[in-house]
């Protein structure tokens, strides 16, 4: 077989060239400490890299979601807990101005005591993150959430949305409130109705905030309990409700004439419901049992300073008066009930978020020692390679070195 001289030389060359394409790619492999530099140099490790990657960078992400909405649902929860604190005192004060042996002027400094509550409590429906978003404004982040006008009425300016991060990849947190939500959407009364006494009233009658014992029985309605006294000078009373008619006494299976008699505290019970009154009444006194309604904190406060700087000049307006404590109270419980279901929601999520922070972060550990077995490098082997490439470029140097001398000319000679 004829060989040429170029095809020696070209051979020799490409030898020489190959070993030293090795030893470069060792060298830069010792360099990054990886094994796999670019996809061709293991095109099914580098898939697995890229596949170990991407959950790398997804499970990092959301461990930064889940770190930005403990931030925000931390600063929630702080503001929240600080509302429930002015309740409970606001509570306590109102409890105070209940004690008969207190005075207007008594009453008026727990008033004002309640007005300065007021005030630090509309600050807290404006809280804002460091960032300076309002976190009670819903979508509206950049809008002031309550603001107060001329009348003194408390206006919410935000909007119902509601913001999410995802935290995994089938669950989503929520992160923010809207403020009618936290302040605003809070039942009166025990939930289902609420009582009042009428401002017309001579006696000293208080209506309790009642409850319902019978579901099945129970008809929406707005009840009066009217009392009155009979030809022989007992003190009965009726229901009549506005849609439903004369209740108590039921008609017409008993005649008007045969109303109950009223005792002080007895329970009057009717359609469900289960009320008592407390204290004298006088005839003509009435009492309402209508359907709760949405009443937001800021009200139920300013009704509850009203009613502290309500006169107490006889022992009826004493006893509307205290009526009126009464109701604040009832509406004050109703209040704290629905924040601490905010600040038990609260609380849950971020439990959330702590537990899918620790999966994702375990996650990423365990995916990062994955892809160090794919792509990390074996320095040890590495380094062997390296001397073995280093010995054999150097061979082929010389070989070509020695086999370029050579010529069919130096035998001719």
């Amino acid at each position: 077989m004829r060989i040429s001289t170029s095809h020696i030389y070209n051979t020799g060359l490409n030898s020489m060239l190959d070993q030293q394409t090795k030893l470069n790619t060792t060298q830069l492999q010792l360099a990054e400490g990886k094994r796999i530099i670019k996809p061709s140099d293991d095109p099914i490790g580098a898939g697995i890299a890229l596949g170990i990657k991407q959950l790398i960078q997804t499970s990092e992400q959301y461990v930064s979601n889940g770190e930005t909405a403990q931030t925000k649902l931390e600063v929630v929860e702080s503001s929240l807990t600080s509302v429930t604190d002015i309740l409970n005192r606001s509570r306590d004060l109102l409890l105070q101005g209940s004690n008969g042996a207190l005075n207007s002027q008594d009453r008026n400094s727990l008033a004002l005591e309640i007005e300065a509550r007021l005030e630090e409590m509309l600050s807290l429906a404006n809280t804002q993150t460091s960032t300076g978003e309002y976190i009670f404004s819903g979508y509206a982040t950049n809008t002031v959430p309550y603001t107060k006008d001329i009348a003194g009425n408390y206006i919410y300016n935000g909007d119902q949305g509601k913001q999410f991060v995802d935290v995994n990849s089938s669950l989503e947190i929520q992160t923010n409130f809207s403020g009618s939500e936290i302040f605003a959407e809070i039942p009166t009364g025990n939930g289902t109705f609420q009582t009042l006494g009428s401002s017309a009233n001579t006696g000293l009658g208080v209506i309790s905030s009642g409850s319902v014992i019978d579901n099945t029985a129970y008809i929406t309605d707005t009840y009066t309990v009217t009392v009155f006294s009979t030809p022989a000078g007992v003190q009965s009373y009726r229901v009549d409700g506005a849609n439903t008619g004369q209740v108590i006494p039921a008609l017409p299976a008993v005649p008007a004439t045969d109303s109950p008699r009223y005792v002080d505290g007895a329970n009057i019970e009717f359609n469900g419901v289960q009320i008592h009154i407390d204290g004298r009444v006088e005839a003509g006194d009435t009492f309402t049992v209508e359907p709760s309604s949405s009443q937001d904190i800021f009200t139920t406060l300013q009704h509850s300073i009203d009613a502290l700087r309500a006169s107490d000049q006889s022992s009826t307006l004493q006893a509307q008066m205290n009526d009126r404590l009464n109701n604040g109270l009832i509406n004050l419980d109703q209040a704290l009930d629905h924040l601490n279901q905010g600040r038990s929601s609260v609380g849950t999520r971020l439990n959330v978020i702590e537990s899918e922070k620790t999966i994702n972060q375990n996650i990423v550990v365990q995916a990062q020692s994955s892809l160090s077995l794919v792509e990390d490098l074996d320095y040890a082997s590495a380094i062997t390679d390296l001397n073995k490439q280093s010995v054999a470029l150097q061979a082929a140097q010389q070989s070509f070195v020695q086999i370029q001398g050579l010529s069919l000319f130096q035998f001719i000679r």
